[in-house]
């Protein structure tokens, strides 16, 4: 494997393994809100991806569409999402948070946040803001591939 490819694979494992063990840990978390892990996923991804579909949902969760469909299905009949229709194609059925579900998730949301930001805390002012600008930079890439779909 080349030298770029090797850094590449390392890099991108070092961000998973972040992503995974800075995500809050407690079970008990998950369980009070009376959501699967699957339901909690989705609605942390829906808060972050507010309109999008229910295929869109399955491939960030990490399922088959037809177990998101169910999760969907859940979800709205909690009162947390509601389904659209997408007004440039009507054969789409965009999803977004309700009231509620934007109040739950933004609870969830902000306690992970406050526990990633602990965890940042042990960098430097110099190292923040490099990892700040790497961040911004892979966003903006991110964006930038979004639009060309």
């Amino acid at each position: 494997m080349a030298e770029r490819e090797e850094l590449l694979e390392a890099a991108t494992e070092s961000l998973v393994v972040f992503l995974r063990r800075s995500a809050p840990r407690n079970p008990e978390t998950v369980s009070s809100l009376g959501l699967t892990l699957h339901q909690f996923r989705a609605l942390v991804i829906l808060y972050a991806e507010d309109g999008c579909t229910t295929t869109d949902l399955a491939d960030a969760v990490g399922v088959h569409p037809s177990v998101a469909t169910g999760i969907v299905q859940r979800m709205v009949q909690r009162g947390l999402f509601e389904r659209h229709e997408d007004p440039i194609d009507r054969r789409i059925r965009r999803l977004t948070l309700t009231p509620s579900g934007r109040e739950l998730a933004g609870e969830v949301v902000g306690d992970a946040r406050v526990q990633r930001r602990r965890q940042l805390e042990a960098l430097g002012d110099d190292q923040l803001t490099q990892v700040r600008a790497i961040l911004d930079t892979v966003i903006d890439g991110l964006d930038e591939a979004r639009a060309e779909v």
